[in-house]
């Protein structure tokens, strides 16, 4: 093997592999010994556990049965109740037949009997005899002054017959008859060598063991030392104690455990062998460390010379004065360029595309094909096109909108709505370019790139979709002005100027929808008209002339058919304005005062300010209505200005009547 920097390098980190494979070869074997001690002693306690439920529920089901045929079964309500005394033979042999039954069907009964408390008469399966005489009236006298619901006893000896030896049992005791139970008691002895066969059926004696000992203290259970008082010393020279659990059911406390030398003695061993591999490999893996690492240090060294001798000229030095630090500070150096330079890319790629997009709509500088495509690969837009059309999204009454907005809530539903025309694009075919060009106007190019020419005929109705979202989600509303479809890049800006000639009919037209530059119609005619109308209107008002309701009416007439732009509308208002200034001047004083003071101020906001024939008419009806309710200006007067305010589209003096104002 060559003597390399990469061959020294990779022995000086053999060590390294072999203390982290040693220290994982050690870390699990450590786990899985603690795993398997855990889950034995998991195993352990649900081991006894499942003794204890298996002893309870077998218990319980007996205790069952009995409340059952007690409950259901005439022999034994006959037998406690006893009314007809010339029968008692026969319910003595049914209520003992009642007995056999049910200690055949349950082997761990050893046995039943049936005390009466009216005569104090005891009916065993073998017997009947008097409660004095009766070898087990001790338990029956302490069963007759426990309160109801008593559980198990304690072992206890027992046998039905005098002559038999006794066996190990337990009892339970229940009141009769129900519901009361003041007719005697029923007592159920179980057998305790079959109920602790449960135990020696699921107990393997060379690995687990179990104690069972009594609410008294002694055992139960292993059998052959039942009775012997509980020795804590010897239970834990049997192996590590891991359950004790009691069970109230039955009153017996259970303690359970591994026996030693056998699982964990071997799970101990393994860990002690490995602990002794682990600490060797550590060691060695030091020493060999150390001498790897003294023998690769000379060239290390030389290198670390010349980059001291370059940091000692380099006005970066490291805060440690190493190396390392030297690395970092120009790594770190060279990172932060690198964001700012990302950054001001970014801001100037906007910045760029803003321009471009000007370029585009105003049309002043020609854009060529491959400067075209060019800007669009570097805004991530597509570049082929068939054909282009532009729409102005604008803002209806921006004034209460900057009134009811902050500057961060503005910016953020100007970015929704951005957001929301690209949405309405076509993935297939049609590609949308969105820029605000003005606080209230958002243009939007749409470069139909398919063989499709219907295409560009769908972006009104998209439009439109989109126009009526806003006005739904957002709670104000845009009108959208459409220029015609364009096949040439030049064509954009006459798109452009068609859409903002569309927005101009907004107050004729009204707000809230999508206008269509090919859509408009006929323009209007000649506008002088007007002019002689109006002159002719406050002429026939000033000298009291009831001619001018029809020329009221006849001026309303003309605007209806007349489609004029915002522009006209309102030169034609300050004229008319103007003429209503010089009949109202003059005496009285007061008249004049209140004219220059609130109605022509009024007048003139609505005029300059409103952008739908519906908002105009509302303000100027709002102004004229101060002077008439002081009584001080002639109530036809606004009569004259709203119609003649009103106009074609939205508001007409045959949808809306026009208010007579009425002194008081």
């Amino acid at each position: 093997m060559e003597k390399t920097w990469y061959n020294r390098s990779l022995m000086s980190y053999f060590p390294i592999l072999f203390i982290t494979v040693g220290m994982l070869i050690f870390v699990s074997v450590s786990m899985i010994s603690e795993f398997s001690i855990n889950e034995t002693e998991k195993a352990n306690r649900v081991f006894s556990k499942y003794v204890i439920d298996s002893m309870e529920t077998s218990l319980r089901g007996i205790e069952r049965v009995v409340l059952e045929e007690t409950g259901n079964n005439s022999a034994f309500y006959n037998f406690f109740e006893m009314k007809d005394s010339s029968d008692t033979s026969t319910v003595y042999y049914e209520t003992s037949k009642e007995l056999h039954k049910m200690l055949d069907d349950n082997p761990m009964i050893h046995s039943i009997y049936l005390y009466r408390a009216k005569d104090r008469v005891v009916l065993t399966t073998n017997s009947l005899e008097k409660l004095d005489s009766f070898q087990d009236k001790d338990f029956v006298n302490q069963a007759l002054a426990q309160p109801a619901g008593t559980l198990w006893s304690s072992v206890r000896d027992y046998s039905d017959l005098s002559l038999q030896p006794k066996d190990k049992v337990i009892s339970i005791s229940k009141k009769a008859l129900l519901p009361f139970g003041n007719q005697g008691i029923i007592v159920v002895n179980v057998r305790l060598d079959q109920l602790l066969r449960i135990v020696d059926e699921m107990i393997n004696p060379n690995i687990t063991f179990m104690d069972i000992s009594d609410a008294s203290g002694k055992r139960v259970y292993p059998i052959e030392l039942a009775g012997q008082p509980v020795d804590p010393k010897r239970i834990t020279t049997q192996g590590d104690v891991i359950t004790n659990i009691h069970s109230n059911y039955i009153g017996w406390n259970f303690v359970s455990g591994i026996k030693g030398g056998q699982t964990f003695s071997w799970v101990s061993a393994i860990s002690h062998i490995w602990i002794g591999i682990g600490v060797l490999t550590v060691l060695i893996s030091i020493l060999y460390t150390i001498y790897v690492s003294r023998r690769n240090y000379k060239p290390i060294e030389s290198i670390l010379q010349q980059i001291n001798a370059y940091q000692s000229r380099s006005q970066l030095k490291g805060k440690g004065g190493d190396e390392f630090s030297f690395i970092g500070k120009v790594l770190e150096s060279l990172m932060d360029q690198t964001s700012k330079y990302e950054k001001q890319y970014q801001e100037d790629l906007l910045v760029r595309r803003k321009q471009f997009f000007q370029e585009l709509i105003t049309g002043r500088t020609p854009v060529k094909e491959e400067i075209w495509a060019e800007n669009m690969n570097r805004f991530k837009l597509e570049s082929a096109y068939s054909q282009l059309r532009l729409g102005i999204a604008e803002i209806d009454g921006y004034a209460a909108f900057r009134e009811n907005y902050s500057m961060t809530d503005r910016n953020l539903l100007k970015f929704a709505i951005t957001n929301v025309v690209h949405e309405f694009s076509d993935p297939e075919g049609l590609t949308v370019w969105a820029e605000w060009v003005t606080d209230k106007r958002l243009a939007v190019l749409f470069i139909v790139n398919a063989d499709d020419p219907d295409k560009a005929e769908t972006i009104p109705e998209r439009l439109d979709r989109f126009r009526t979202w806003v006005a739904v989600n957002l709670k104000f509303s845009l009108t959208v002005g459409v220029g015609r479809t364009v096949s040439r890049l030049a064509e954009i800006s006459d798109s452009y100027d068609e859409a903002e000639k569309a927005l101009q009919y907004k107050m004729s037209l009204g707000g809230n929808q999508v206008i269509r530059y090919d859509e408009i119609g006929r323009p209007a005619g000649d506008t002088h008209k007007y002019f002689q109308q109006m002159d002719a209107l406050c002429q026939a008002f000033r000298i009291a002339d009831d001619s001018w309701r029809l020329q009221v009416d006849q001026l309303v007439h003309d605007l209806e058919q007349d489609l004029l732009k915002e522009e006209e509308i309102r030169h034609l208002l300050r004229h008319l304005l103007r003429l209503l200034q010089r009949t109202v001047e003059g005496p009285p004083p007061e008249m004049t005062d209140l004219w220059s003071g609130k109605v022509n101020p009024g007048l003139t906001g609505a005029i300059e300010e409103s952008e739908t024939s519906e908002e105009l008419l509302c303000r100027c009806w709002r102004s004229c209505s101060k002077s008439c309710t002081r009584n001080m200006f002639p109530c036809a007067s606004p009569r004259i200005i709203i119609s003649s305010l009103m106009k074609s589209g939205n508001i007409s003096s045959r949808i809306m009547p026009i208010p007579t104002c009425r002194s008081t």
